[in-house]
């Protein structure tokens, strides 16, 4: 008996290659001129598209810009896998920092300001970055805590809030640097009640 044929979703299929030099184009005009000034009009016409292919793979200017803010981010600021996960989530912590002093921290800020009076825009870097970002910590710390470097009991969303609040702080306010020996200092103390002893410190982390 000769199989169904596999169906598939409706719409045209998404080109990866297309969908590369849109997120590339949305992202350079990110950074040129933020999000507020971003149009679907304007990324079409960089991109070389139409403007009706954007809305066939996604719902509105924010969709595209936040895949197009996390594909150009993500890959700078992954965690490193090594035998201790204090090191690995403190040499994240330098990245992401270092990933904010520049561009992507502008980014940050604008959406986190425009997402006050902007209910939906706030949604979407919820879901689209703080949440994904937020899991994907909370895996490195889990395996921490599988190894014994990290005690069972650990709250992890406290540690996790312990952890990077302090940076989108300084982020935000920039009422003093962000700076590679704060965040140094802030891993210490976030991970020094909740480390067996005898484990890695984060201290001598170093990129």
């Amino acid at each position: 008996m000769a199989q169904a044929p596999v169906k598939r979703p409706p719409g045209r299929p998404r080109s990866d290659a297309v969908r590369t030099v849109v997120l590339k184009a949305a992202n350079d005009l990110l950074e040129e001129v933020g999000f507020a000034k971003l149009t679907m009009e304007g990324i079409a016409a960089k991109a070389g598209v139409s403007k009706a292919t954007l809305y066939r793979w996604w719902p509105s200017k924010g969709a595209v810009a936040m895949d197009a803010f996390m594909a150009a981010t993500v890959p700078r600021i992954t965690f490193p896998q090594t035998d201790s996960a204090v090191a690995d989530v403190t040499a994240q912590m330098l990245l992401l920092a270092q990933a904010y002093r520049g561009v992507t921290g502008r980014l940050v800020r604008e959406l986190i300001g425009l997402g006050q009076s902007d209910p939906e825009m706030l949604k979407t870097f919820i879901s689209g970055y703080l949440v994904p970002r937020r899991g994907a910590t909370k895996e490195v710390l889990r395996r921490g805590i599988a190894s014994g470097e990290i005690r069972t009991d650990v709250d992890l969303e406290i540690l996790v809030d312990s952890l990077y609040a302090p940076i989108f702080h300084r982020l935000l306010l920039q009422h003093l640097p962000l700076e590679d020996a704060f965040v140094l200092h802030i891993a210490s103390q976030a991970f020094s009640t909740v480390t067996l002893s005898g484990k890695n410190t984060p201290v001598s982390v170093r990129l």
